[in-house]
């Protein structure tokens, strides 16, 4: 991978995923699915697990349900995630500017009905990343109905690097090859692969972006 190299005229364009890259919704997932009576009191809480066990069973409509009330009323229970503001607020220092391009539909599916956009939008807001009172770089947020218009948006807005908690989006064939790719994996879940930089912290990924700027 080749470095980059950036002048004051051209400043530094980072795309960042929104879903457990930026929000950390940490036993959310098992809260909802325990208020919906739809798992039991001692299943392991991780997204992922639960997300298993509901499909492998066939209540793949269960999982929707929890999702929509996850991304939408209880959202505002979620964390920032670790040592992601200390980031932004870098990047605000170093002229760089961020963009948030996530896969996310406007609206929830089943269960109660939410507007998933202005949900995730008043956390932003209330968190001071995106907003009225933001602080950091972050100078847009875009929200994708679809995996392949969210590496359109990547693709269009010039994006330098991209972050994202999916290998799947870095290693999308349609994500363009000058993008400087890095993997947001926080428990260290996934293979390498000399696609894409791999980061398990906010400091770290800092890191790789210095040391590819020059």
């Amino acid at each position: 991978m080749n470095g980059i190299i950036k002048t004051n005229d051209t400043p530094m364009i980072i795309g960042i995923d929104f879903d457990n890259t930026i929000i950390d919704y940490n036993n959310l997932f098992y809260e909802a699915g325990l208020s919906l009576g739809v798992l039991p009191d001692n299943a392991v809480c991780t997204k992922k697990i639960i997300r298993e066990y509901l499909i492998r069973k066939g209540r793949e409509h269960d999982w929707i349900k929890i999702q929509g009330l996850v991304y939408g009323k209880c959202i505002r229970t979620a964390k920032v995630m670790e040592g992601f503001s200390s980031f932004s607020d870098h990047c605000y220092r170093m002229g760089w500017k961020i963009f948030i391009i996530s896969h996310k539909t406007r609206d929830s599916i089943v269960g109660e009905k939410f507007n998933l956009h202005t949900s995730a939008l008043n956390w932003l807001e209330k968190n001071m990343i995106f907003g009225t009172d933001s602080r950091g770089a972050v100078v847009g947020v875009f929200f994708e109905a679809t995996q392949s218009e969210k590496i359109f948006r990547i693709n269009q807005l010039g994006c330098d690097i991209m972050i994202d908690d999916l290998a799947e989006v870095l290693l999308h064939p349609d994500l363009s090859r000058d993008i400087i790719k890095i993997l947001y994996d926080p428990h260290a879940k996934n293979p390498s692969n000399r696609k894409y930089f791999t980061a398990c912290r906010w400091d770290q990924i800092c890191g790789i972006i210095e040391g590819q700027y020059g």
